[in-house]
């Protein structure tokens, strides 16, 4: 895996550099939590990533004329929770930016089925900090787009 780049903008003016790196990590890793779910395609575990609101919007760039779908997060739950081999996304230079209870991250993608090479894309993750001080994931909206 290519190591992560993460860069933050509007947090709070008077946050360390210390603090402002830990929550970096906690919000990166409720999105590599979200993956491990996905990949081990674990129920329990996408719940507890997504927020029960949550909404999933794929934009599908592969053919003559751009695709979009939009939907409940859980609809799109029910879809990957199901037998199959593991479904491997990996993130390549994250970048993060959060203030308060609300943080983005953007990050390059390559997305695998198995051991096959499925497609590329961009990810724009929209999470919120809940009152259990959890980094829950409100929206996720995807590019598929043919790798290079």
């Amino acid at each position: 895996m290519l190591p992560l780049i993460v860069a933050s903008c509007g947090t709070a003016p008077h946050a360390s550099d210390a603090d402002v790196k830990v929550e970096q990590d906690l919000i990166l890793r409720a999105v590599q939590d979200f993956f491990q779910a996905l990949e081990a395609r674990e129920r329990v575990r996408l719940e507890h990533a997504l927020h029960e609101e949550a909404t999933v919007t794929r934009i599908d760039t592969r053919g003559d004329s751009v695709s979009i779908s939009a939907g409940d997060g859980r609809d799109w739950m029910e879809s990957v929770c199901v037998p199959g081999p593991p479904l491997i996304e990996r993130m390549q230079n994250a970048q993060v930016a959060f203030t308060g209870n609300l943080a983005n991250v953007w990050t390059y993608y390559d997305f695998h089925i198995g051991d096959e090479l499925s497609h590329c894309g961009y990810d724009a993750f929209q999470l919120v900090k809940t009152d259990s001080e959890d980094w829950c994931i409100l929206g996720v909206t995807y590019t598929i787009e043919t790798c290079p």
